[in-house]
Order: structure tokens, then sequence, then C-alpha cells
């Protein structure tokens, strides 16, 4: 006789479970990844699996799913992904003793390689760089020249003017809108400051109320999507290889690291895999390392 561990005493499908889960733990993820969870769970599983009871579920039915899921053709970190999101959701359903095991727990995927192979030229990396500090427009050449600083495209559009300090040359990505959980702060680069500067400026007429440095022209929110602009960069920098915006930060660090001689420690400080403590008053030494690598990056471009 099977042993059912929901307090209520009524089996849990997945649906439920889903929904519980969304429920009590959204605020402990990013929207970003909250979003992704669902888009993940209703395109792949609840129109097929969303019924099943969770306790019915075995190892053998998780193993087949993901099979599944690499004959439609999906990538093995594609499914990984995917198989994961099903890892917690389970881990969530054992601590609220809903069920015993995790039948995702084991489940196995194709190997792959989660290298980074960035096969761009020294010119075309130059090229790229000088045309995103020099794009026409003021207010997506400052989210360029941010994203060549190393950061997330989410962090840039989610920076407030209160993480700006232009007393100190510092802006802060705090927790809450980085990957990595954690509060970084950076020195500007002469580059960056100016940048900001002319955003305030034109903040002031279009959005003076938004606290967004990046608003919307048309709303003054949030800018939700940058890829219109981003084709546009890559066509006036004559690129024709395939780039999404975040091999910006890939671009960075391999023309960092294999032409210009920076050590890895000091790139992965600015890509922000490194967390240090912000202070107000004083800068961290480590603070400058950014500053130090970007403004190498750029020196390297003058004359292009």
């Amino acid at each position: 006789m099977k042993t059912n561990f929901n307090h209520n005493e009524t089996p849990l499908t997945f649906n439920e479970l889903f929904n519980e889960y969304l429920q009590v733990m959204r605020h402990t993820m990013s929207d970003k990844t909250l979003d992704t969870k669902i888009y993940y769970y209703n395109k792949h599983f609840s129109n097929k699996y969303g019924n099943y009871i969770i306790t019915d579920f075995k190892y053998k039915d998780a193993q087949l799913f993901a099979n599944e899921l690499i004959q439609k053709g999906l990538k093995p970190k594609t499914v990984k992904n995917i198989i994961d999101i099903f890892k917690v959701l389970y881990k969530y359903a054992i601590m609220n003793e809903y069920c015993e095991k995790n039948p995702f727990e084991y489940v196995q995927i194709p190997k792959f390689d989660n290298k980074i192979y960035f096969n761009f030229t020294e010119e075309e990396i130059k090229r790229f760089i000088y045309t995103a500090l020099n794009y026409p427009n003021q207010k997506y050449r400052g989210i360029f020249t941010f994203l060549l600083h190393g950061r997330r495209l989410n962090e840039v559009l989610s920076l407030t003017w209160d993480m700006v300090d232009f007393e100190n040359d510092i802006y802060l990505i705090p927790a809450q809108i980085n990957k990595a959980k954690r509060n970084f702060s950076y020195q500007m680069t002469s580059i960056l400051r100016d940048t900001l500067f002319r955003q305030k400026i034109i903040n002031k007429v279009e959005c003076p109320n938004s606290p967004y440095v990046f608003p919307s022209s048309v709303t003054c929110r949030k800018i939700k999507d940058i890829r219109k602009q981003f084709k546009k960069l890559l066509v006036l920098a004559g690129i024709d290889k395939k780039m999404r915006i975040h091999d910006i930060r890939h671009l960075v660090a391999t023309y960092s690291i294999n032409f210009l001689g920076l050590s890895v420690e000091e790139v992965s400080y600015t890509l922000g895999h490194t967390s240090i403590e912000v202070t107000q008053r004083y800068i961290n030494p480590r603070a400058e390392i950014s500053k130090k690598v970007i403004e190498k990056i750029f020196n390297s471009i003058e004359g292009v």
C-alpha cells in the first residue's frame, strides 16, 4: 500500500504542485527565472503530464521525458535546464512531505561541451567595439557601452539612478538584479561617466519621473527588448557572423585574455564572477580592476 505524504491526504498532480510551488517560491527567484520555468513547464510538460499524480511518476517516466526532449531536437544543455526545474520541484515536494523520492535525480542526458568558443578575429572585435561606442542613438549607445563593461543585459536595463554614485564614480549592481545574487560595485570609466551624465540630461526631458537609467522613450518604464537596435549595430559594424546580445560578454572576455594578455582573475571580476563588499565612502581596491580592464580595451580601439 502506497503512503500518501500530502498533508491534505489528497494525491497531488503536477499542475497542482507546480502552481503551489510558484505561489510559495516566486519571490525567491528573479522575474526572468520565473518566466523561464513557466514557459518550459507549459511548453514541454503540462499538456501530457500535468494531470499525473506526482507519486506515480517514476525514474523511467522521467528518463523517457528527457529522451522525448532530445528527440524533439532540443540541445542537451536546454534539456538539462528543463530537467533541473523538475529536480527543484520534487525537492520542494519532498521538503513538504508530499513524496519520498525524486525521480528526476538520476536522469541521464547526453554529454555536451559547455565551453564558449568565440571565433571573431581581432579586427572584427575592434570594429564591433568601435561601432558600439559610436552608435548613433544616444540611449542605445549608452546601453551598448554598459554591455561592453561586462554587464548582463538585465543588469543594464534594471539599473536605476539610486545605483549610480557620481560623487565617488561608482555604480552598483545589487543582488536583486544580478545572476550571482550578490552585491557588486564597479568604478566608472571616463567613457561610462560621460555616458551617464548625457543620459541623465536626456531623461530630464523624456522621462523626468522614471527611476530607470535607460527607460523606454515611449512608456518611461523598463525597456523590454533591444534586439532591433542590436541588429542595426551588427549591420553598421559589418558583422555577418551569428551573434547574440549575451555574446558581448564573451567578446569582452576573449579579447581581454587572448589579445590583450589580461589575467583571468581580472576579467572574471570585470564580468561579475566574484563578489566584493559594497561601501559608500571607500572603494574596495578590487573595484578598480574592472575600470583598468575596460579602459585597456577601449584604448586599444583608438584609431580603428
